[in-house]
Order: structure tokens, then sequence, then C-alpha cells
């Protein structure tokens, strides 16, 4: 399957999933992704309030002063009369009557002797501060009562929730995290200490979890295993997360046990391998009770590449997020691909452009961890300037 066909592929069969939905407190959404439509229970604002610190006022200066007005005090039902003003605190309620806020650097506060004090425009102030309505906020300006506000699948970020609480909210309906359980081939990794000869370091364990977590799913078992036939299908079979993600045993050698173990599970394969480089030997394959199963290759970059082309919009789909389009960067100099595949390139930005990074074989995770992002290069290559696209990555 050509890769940009696989992306949008594993988001379809992610959206297919069933979903569950749950009811958090706002302090617990930041992060979660919204199962619903949220619509605003108030206007906002809900009164018309000074958007400065000043004097609310009326008619032509001088303006006699009047009661200062606060953030938080009773609105007043009295009118302010022509040739009148009021102390106001930003955020406070705008009385009827006000012309608008002049604020309270533009304003001068005049006396003479046995009088009661006036207020005046500031030498340097524009003779038309303040125009009509000027620094008021009117009711209802950001938004009216039941406006839609927030769209089902969104990622719930900080300013989103904020708006949800601004807008009447104290809980949201978001999307269930879906459970992942990991599974880990390969007789020849171990998990600390220096590898030896025929050894090599677990490269997912340290960082795949927090990964996964951040992504919106839950870890809820990591296995490491031989790579061993009845292993493997004893590990599939006992897993009960909605989806399952194996490192290794993807490939046709003579220890990889992926393939002979799904086909003894009953397991459908839905996609046999994408073309791009790295990272070819994908699989994605629905197991028989209608869990999913992504099996990526055993080799680190590769791993990461389809975890982050391929996972991530898998992950999007089941919790009913949409898939998210990819960027866009211009390159520094040609880029070759003689592969007849989608070659994702890590890569550097410089002030020409993007640069990319030494050590990006299969192997490898020196040039991905250099990188400031991944490139998506056709088959082909791609020319100088062109911009070419970029895969969201979540580090």
């Amino acid at each position: 399957m050509e890769w940009s066909e696989a992306r949008a592929t594993v988001h379809r069969l992610g959206a297919e999933m069933p979903r569950t939905t749950e009811i958090v407190p706002l302090t617990d959404a930041v992060g979660r992704t919204l199962a619903g439509a949220v619509h605003s229970l108030t206007a906002l604002p809900s009164f018309a309030s000074s958007a400065m610190d000043g004097w609310a006022v009326s008619g032509d200066e001088p303006w006699l002063l009047g009661e200062p007005i606060l953030a938080g005090d009773t609105p007043t039902t009295a009118i302010l009369a022509p040739g009148t003003a009021r102390p106001i605190a930003t955020g406070a309620c705008v009385p009827a009557g006000t012309h608008g806020i002049l604020r309270s650097e533009n304003g001068e506060l005049v006396s003479a002797a046995g009088t009661v004090p006036t207020l005046i425009r500031a030498a340097h102030t524009g003779a038309h501060e303040p125009a009509p309505g000027e620094h008021v906020r009117a009711r209802g300006e950001e938004c009216g009562l039941d406006e839609r506000m927030l769209e089902p699948g969104c990622l719930l970020t900080a300013p989103r929730v904020a708006l949800a609480a601004v807008t009447g909210h104290d809980t949201l309906t978001v999307t269930a995290p879906p459970t992942v359980e990991l599974v880990l081939l390969g007789t020849e990794v171990i998990e600390s200490g220096i590898p030896g000869p025929g050894q090599v370091r677990d490269a997912y364990s340290p960082e795949f979890p927090a990964l996964l977590s951040g992504l919106g799913v839950r870890l809820s078992a990591l296995r490491r295993l031989p790579d061993d036939l009845e292993q493997t299908i004893d590990a599939i079979r006992s897993s009960t997360a909605a989806l399952v993600i194996s490192t290794g045993g993807s490939a046709r050698g003579p220890a990889d046990h992926l393939r002979a173990s799904l086909n003894a599970l009953g397991a459908t394969v839905l996609i046999d391998g994408v073309r791009m480089r790295p990272g070819h030997p994908v699989m994605l394959a629905r197991l028989i009770d209608g869990r999913l199963m992504l099996c990526l290759p055993g080799n680190p970059l590769a791993a990461m590449l389809v975890l982050a082309s391929l996972g991530i919009p898998l992950i999007d789909g089941m919790l009913g997020r949409p898939l998210v389009p990819l960027g866009r960067v211009t390159l520094a100099h040609d880029v070759a691909n003689l592969s007849g595949s989608t070659r994702l390139v890590a890569y550097r930005l410089t002030d020409e452009g993007a640069v990319p990074t030494a050590r990006q074989g299969s192997g490898m995770l020196r040039g991905l961890a250099e990188a400031d992002g991944v490139a998506v290069v056709p088959a082909g290559g791609a020319c100088s300037p062109e911009p070419v696209a970029t895969v969201p990555l979540p580090w």
C-alpha cells in the first residue's frame, strides 16, 4: 500500500472502532479528546464591562465624579447622567448611559479651592477620546447564548478548557482513553546495561509508555518476549487491550513469527507492508474479536517513523479526532529518492531551509534525535526550493 493511502486507511479503521465516553471536571480535561460539541451556557461577556481601568463618562467634560465601580460589584440600575463620570476598574459592569471609558492615563482630576474635584481629558489626549462605546466590552461580543464553541473530536488544549469554563461549564464529556498493550519482540534485546556481542538495548520501553500516554491512550501492559512462535501466540491471545502494538517480528526472516502467529489466531491482515523507507514491513491486523494490532518493524528508526506517521493517525481515529494534515517545509537542496517508495527523511532547519541529518539508517536513532522534523520525500526525489510535506511529530 502507498504511504499516503496507508495513513488515511489506518485513520479510517481506527475511527470505526467502538468508543466510550466519560464526564470529567475541567481540572482533568486538558489533553483529553472532546466527545461532543460544546455550546455556550451564557453570553460572553454576560454584561457590558469595562476593558480598561479609568472612568465611565457621559456627556461632555468636565465631568463631576461619582462613586467608584469595581469588578464584582452588583450592577447599578442608576443611569450615568450627562456631565458625570465614575471611576471604573477593568471588568466592572458599565452603567447605562455611559458614552465610553476614558483610560486612567488619559484623564486629569482638577479642583479649585473649596470645590468638588472634576475630571477632564489630559492635555495629550485626543479631543474625541473616548469615542462612543470605546473600551466597553459589549454584552455577547465574544459569543451569544447557546453558540457552538468547541467541535467534537478536538484536543482539549488549555485555551479550549478555559473557553469552556468562561462559557459556564464545570465538566466536559470526553472520549475514554483506549487501552494499548505493548509487545516487544526480540531474543537479542536486553532491558538494561551495555549490550554484549549479538545483543541490542531495548529502545522502546523507556519512552513508548510516556509517548503513548501523551497521545491520549492508556498503556495496560508491556511485555518483552523472545523470538518464539508459541510465546508470541499466547501473548496476543491473552491480550485484552483495544490496540496491541508490537515491535519486531514483522519481516519475513527465520526469527520473525508475527505472520504465523496472526494466522494461527484467525486474525485478518488489513495492511501487509507499506511503500515507505524506512518502515516498509509494517502490518495492521484485525484480531478475531475485532481488536486491532499494529506491528512495527524491529529497527529503531523504522519503528519510530511508522509510529509517528501511521500509529498516530490510527490512535487519532480511535479517539474520534480528525486526521491531522501534513505540514510543509522548504528544502535547502535537492533530496534524492530512487527507491520507488515514499522516503521519510529527518532534517534540521537552517536559514537556507531543511537539511537532512546524518546517520539515518533504519537501525539508527542519532539522525532522528538531532532532527527538527521529518520530511516526506516522494518517489523520484524532491528539488529545492520546492516545499515538501512533513510528518506531524508527537515529540
